[in-house]
């Protein structure tokens, strides 16, 4: 080294270069779900269009998870916000990206606090195919409960009991999916007919079960039938808008390059 040059003052290479923000290459879509309340669920970012590469082909496919209370008009005294939507995008058109339903489960905080000490868990789960080509399996949760005049603490069931109500539940699930299409089949899971029709079915011919734990814990889509527009385009025709909006001025990117 040079006597009297202090390494301190020595320039760094590249000192001078700004690096832009990342998010300045990024451009924002609308994400739309048929059969809710709101249309625009949410927005969703992607890399601008770059020489051979459209931004397109990375959103087609991609998988958007969202909860229940961000999808319909939220309820001040009930929440929905343990449920969990999972949403596929099928089809872009401009900033709108079309999605259809691909799954469902709750969030973890929510499955932790329905189990309780004394109480039986049973959980069963089956698979069948939906009248318009869809492949689900299902999987549902029940608790047993006291019966009114019980003095026991426990409230235990039999391994008889246990492997009855697991029959009656797989029935159950495989019916409401061979019966009903996939968009069908979504209204049911939202409102949570197929919990209550378990726990009633099962509560006054094998053993008690409790109401609101009883229900449909996930639903995954294991395959798909041959993908049309014209289907896709069908399930938003029951929307609550009339037409689809363009891209809003939230979706815009503000940040600018330098």
């Amino acid at each position: 080294m040079t006597a009297g040059k202090n390494p301190r003052n020595f320039k760094k290479k590249g000192a001078k270069k700004q690096k832009s923000h990342p998010f300045t290459r990024k451009e924002w879509y609308n994400v739309l779900a048929p059969g809710f309340d709101k249309r625009i669920v949410t927005l969703m970012p992607c890399d601008k269009t770059a020489g051979l590469k459209q931004s397109s082909e990375s959103l087609r496919g991609r998988v958007v998870q969202i909860s229940l209370d961000d999808c319909n008009t939220p309820n001040p005294k009930i929440s929905t916000a343990w449920r969990k939507l999972k949403f596929q995008v099928d089809e872009i058109k401009g900033f709108d990206c079309y999605t259809n339903f691909h799954g469902m489960d709750i969030t973890r905080d929510h499955g932790c606090a329905m189990i309780k000490k004394w109480h039986s868990l049973i959980e069963a789960f089956t698979q069948a195919k939906t009248s318009d080509g869809y492949i689900v399996r299902m999987f549902s949760i029940g608790f047993t409960k006291k019966t009114p005049r019980q003095v026991k603490a426990t409230c235990y069931a039999k391994a008889s009991k246990k492997k009855l109500i697991r029959q009656k539940m797989m029935e159950i699930m495989q019916t409401s999916i061979q019966k009903s299409t996939l968009k069908d089949l979504v209204k049911v899971l939202i409102k949570g007919d197929i919990g209550k029709q378990i726990q009633k079915e099962c509560s006054t011919k094998i053993f008690p079960l409790q109401e609101n734990s009883c229900m449909v814990r996930k639903v995954k889509i294991l395959k798909k039938p041959k993908f049309d527009l014209t289907k896709l385009m069908e399930l938003y025709k029951d929307t609550p808008e009339a037409d689809i909006k363009k891209a809003t001025p939230e979706a815009e990117n503000t940040l600018k390059t330098e």
